[in-house]
């Protein structure tokens, strides 16, 4: 399979990702400078490719059933109100059906995972070939922002 840069100028693919950082990113302004958009569209992808790895790597099934033991628990407790309980109940009901629409969609998720995934590799390709130095200098700065920490939290500008 050929790379996008070998179907696609890197000129052509830096415009690209300007446009798209402009539909993506509304907070990108006209007087921001090319790296600082593309910088802006690289942390948008990289928390969505992060959403979906998250999501199509999650078992959902298996998280109900245990979710339905423990809330059972309080469903049954007997100094709770029949009120209280049947609210309740239509609040695990309402996730479980969320959970197995999510479910269904699994493929589509994997498929949108691997998708952001090559995605966010272009676009890096795209700025350290433009913007050499501030790619790296962008990422020392984020990663000193987190204090080394590759936990859940991820900031930039947005």
């Amino acid at each position: 399979m050929k790379e996008d840069h070998e179907i696609i100028s890197d000129e052509e693919l830096k415009r690209f990702f300007l446009n798209e950082a402009l539909l993506l990113c509304p907070s990108t302004r006209a007087d921001l400078t090319e790296s600082e958009k593309l910088w802006m569209l690289h942390v948008r992808l990289r928390k969505m490719n992060k959403l979906t790895g998250m999501l199509c790597n999650q078992d959902l099934g298996e998280y109900m059933l245990e979710m339905q033991e423990v809330l059972g628990f309080y469903l049954v407790e007997k100094n709770e109100s029949k009120k209280k309980k049947f609210r309740m109940n239509e609040h695990l009901n309402s996730f479980n059906q969320f959970a197995i629409r999510l479910t269904r969609f699994s493929d589509t998720l994997g498929h949108c995972y691997l998708f952001y995934n090559r995605h966010l590799r272009t676009l890096e390709r795209v700025i350290k070939l433009y913007f050499p130095g501030e790619f790296k200098k962008k990422q020392e700065e984020e990663v000193a922002r987190q204090g080394g920490n590759t936990g859940e939290k991820e900031t930039g500008n947005e």
